[in-house]
Formats: C-alpha cells, structure tokens, sequence
C-alpha cells in the first residue's frame, strides 16, 4: 500500500479530456448562431429598407382601387346666364365620388349643393362657357364648390364632375 501511495503521490493527476471537446463544440455552435443572426438582422434591415421605400412611392401615387367608381347624378340646372343678350344654360352633371359614405354625404347635402352650383352657374356669360376650356374650367369650379357645399375640410369627397349634358340658348 505504501507503493501505491508513492505511485500516487509522484505522478501528476491527469484530467478528463472530454470536457474540453465539449466546451469547443458549445463555442463552435455559439459562433454559428451569432453568425447566423447577425445575418438575418442584415437581411431584414436591407428588405425592410426596400419596402419602406416602395411604401412611400405608393404613397406618393394615387391609390387605384378595384372597387367600381361611383357616381352620383345630380339634378338638371337651368340658369339664365351673365352678360349681354338674355342665354339660358342647361347642364346635366354626375359627381364621380369617393365612396359610398361620400355619396350619402352629397344626398344630404344636396340643397346647400344645389344654390352654391346655381350661384356659380349664373355668374358665366354664354362666351365663356362656350369653349372647351371654359368648360373645363366650370368643371373645375364645379368640384370645388360641391366640396366646399359639403363642409369637407381637407377631403374631398367628389374626385371630379362629368357634363352629361350641356345646353346654352341664345334667344
């Protein structure tokens, strides 16, 4: 037994080896992991970037939608027109919309419509009307005062008005 102590005692105690592997492998597999999500923290970084920027030309062009346009008819307008000479105007307009909440929003609105569309219409002379570019322009101004009419704000809920029919009698 005392041998054994000797043998014991002068050799150097030798460790277990494997712990060692295995704390390679966990290090190994941390590396990967690190690697592997620095990358895909680039990858949605770059992507997201891309996206974010076709968002915002979305935005910046109008937003076209699959939903049918609506349209709202309004009532025949028959007004006696500014100027020398005694010329009757008769239009027929529709209000393209934005909507159909825009459209229960024209029907309600439609008196306060009707007299702010009469007050323009009555205020052109048969001269001015009589051009394609004065009646673009009366489209125009048309939209505006429906929208106006309508208390919007900032929206506008008729996008445009299309002349269905266009009248001016001289007499």
């Amino acid at each position: 037994m005392a041998e054994e102590k000797k043998a014991d005692k002068g050799a150097p105690e030798e460790k277990p080896r494997g712990g060692g592997n295995k704390l390679m492998i966990i290090v190994a597999l941390l590396l990967v992991v690190l690697i592997g999500g620095v990358g895909g923290v680039g990858y949605m970084m770059f992507f997201s970037h891309n996206s974010a920027g076709g968002q915002a030309q979305a935005a910046a062009q109008p937003k076209k939608s699959d939903a049918p346009p609506v349209f709202s008819k309004l009532d025949t307008f028959v007004v006696n027109l500014s100027g020398q000479g005694s010329a009757l105007l008769q239009v027929d307009m529709q209000a393209e919309l934005t909507d159909a909440s825009a459209q229960e929003r024209l029907t309600s609105y439609m008196p306060k419509v009707r007299s702010a569309v009469i007050l323009l219409l009555s205020a052109k002379s048969a001269e001015e009307l009589g051009t394609p570019e004065g009646k673009l322009k009366l489209k125009n101004q048309v939209k505006q005062v429906i929208n106006g009419a309508m208390d919007s704000g900032g929206d506008e809920p008729v996008k445009s008005v299309l002349f269905t029919s266009f009248i001016i009698q001289n007499s």
